[in-house]
């Protein structure tokens, strides 16, 4: 039995050692491995997937020695308690949680889950003590439980809509019926609220660009006031891209001036490098859209039932105005009225599941690989105080894009919109003017 055990190791660290060359097998790309592999999109890079095989190693041997050693005992009790975890996580997306459309689903069907549960009773078999064998598969069983029934029985409670401001302005498309705010009048400009945040975070910019433009600040699908026809909206580019394409055919803007925050900004540049036509002018303000990992806080979304409960459980409001105040470098900014504005549309179902499912289902590669033939003229600004996504991205964004003017904002952070409005509404009157 423990050489069985020790060689299902051993093969594991093989295929880590495999993939660390820069192999895919048996899938086409990295992306769709890991997906099949963990149903969420990490790197299968050299630096992590070899750490990966020594673990797997290590594991091996301290099968082998388990009759022997007390601590090789031990390893193999926590080696049993994580595959009894993994195997009850196995059966809650069997069950109803996970995606049957998906290659994972089946994988995790017939191959990991059964895989999980068999090692997990030869492991057990290794162990001398009933308690500890109880113990070893009760504990994280329990925890997984009670994870699954926050991740995928819990709803946070909506917050009721607010009223609508003077400028509030709705249009239905198939996919969604769209909220903006409209003023001015002259050329047209499109603000994308920013990624996790509502139109309104475009309130000075608005104000300022309205004087020569007509300016249209719109929630995509996942943010603000916009309210989603179809549940099974695909939260990826295509689906934000094609939301966006479909918002300026319902206005009729052939050609426009866009803008985008963070989140916002990738989903701005993939749409015009999948459409220059109607593109005339790009501003990307600490914009996504390089193949580069996120803060760890954005990067637990990726992981199954975690993202899907730390989503549900991070709707409060003190947890809401906890994470605006990291943005901000000029903290009074930060007002009560801000974080309700920020809060009260993120307890909203759709934006709530928007949260873990864009952070799945970016695939930014796609986006940075195009950089180069991106020739729409480029405004970039980043905040100099970025704690999400690093200032020094700034600087790649001016290289690869071809036409791309790049600004750094002394004493600013990542809600550029919001934190600098007055620098920030500047630049942009300059460059779309």
């Amino acid at each position: 039995m423990r050489r069985i055990v020790a060689g299902v190791h051993i093969a594991l660290a093989a295929l880590h050692v495999y993939w660390a060359t820069g192999s895919t097998w048996p899938a086409g790309d990295e992306r769709s491995l890991s997906l099949a592999v963990l149903n969420a999109p990490v790197s299968f890079a050299p630096a992590v997937v070899l750490p990966l095989a020594a673990l797997h190693l290590f594991l091996a041997g301290a099968v082998l020695t388990s009759a022997r050693w007390s601590l090789s005992r031990l390893v193999v009790g926590g080696l049993a308690a994580g595959l009894a975890a993994r195997a009850a996580i196995g059966l809650v997306w069997i069950t109803g949680a996970g995606d049957a459309g998906r290659a994972f689903y089946w994988l995790n069907l017939v191959l990991y889950t059964p895989l999980c549960i068999a090692l997990c009773l030869a492991d057990l078999k290794m162990l001398r003590m009933r308690r500890l064998k109880v113990a070893v598969v009760a504990g994280p069983v329990a925890v997984v439980l009670v994870g699954a029934l926050v991740a995928y029985g819990y709803q946070a409670t909506e917050q009721p809509h607010p009223s609508a401001s003077a400028d509030s302005r709705y249009v239905d498309t198939p996919l969604a019926r769209v909220h903006y705010l409209q003023r001015g009048s002259g050329s047209p400009v499109v603000l994308l609220a920013p990624g996790a945040s509502p139109a309104a975070a475009w309130d000075t910019e608005l104000n300022a660009l309205a004087q020569q433009h007509t300016v249209y600040a719109v929630d995509l699908p996942g943010q603000g006031e916009t309210r989603l026809h179809d549940k099974a909206f695909p939260f990826d580019l295509d689906g934000m891209t094609q939301a966006l394409g479909q918002f300026l055919d319902a206005l009729h803007l052939q050609s426009v001036a866009l803008a985008g925050n963070s989140w916002s900004g990738g989903w701005g540049l993939a749409y015009a490098q999948r459409h220059p036509e109607r593109v005339s002018k790009l501003v990307l303000l600490a914009p996504t859209g390089l193949d580069e990992p996120d803060a760890w806080s954005w990067e637990i979304l990726k992981l199954p039932l975690v993202g899907e409960a730390l989503a549900k459980l991070g709707t409060g409001r003190g947890t809401v105005e906890s994470a605006v105040r990291g943005l901000f470098v000029h903290k009074d900014l930060v007002t009560p009225q801000l974080v309700d504005a920020m809060w009260i549309p993120g307890t909203y179902r759709d934006n709530v599941r928007s949260l873990y499912a864009l952070e799945r289902g970016l695939d930014w590669s796609v986006t940075e690989r195009a950089l180069p033939s991106t020739r729409q003229p480029t405004l970039v600004v980043w905040g100099d105080h970025d704690t999400i996504l690093p200032v020094e991205q700034a600087a790649r964004f001016g290289k690869l894009l071809p036409n791309a003017t790049v600004h750094v904002l002394p004493g600013c952070g990542h809600a550029l919109t919001v934190d600098c409005p007055g620098q920030v509404s500047r630049l942009l009157a300059a460059f779309v003017e």
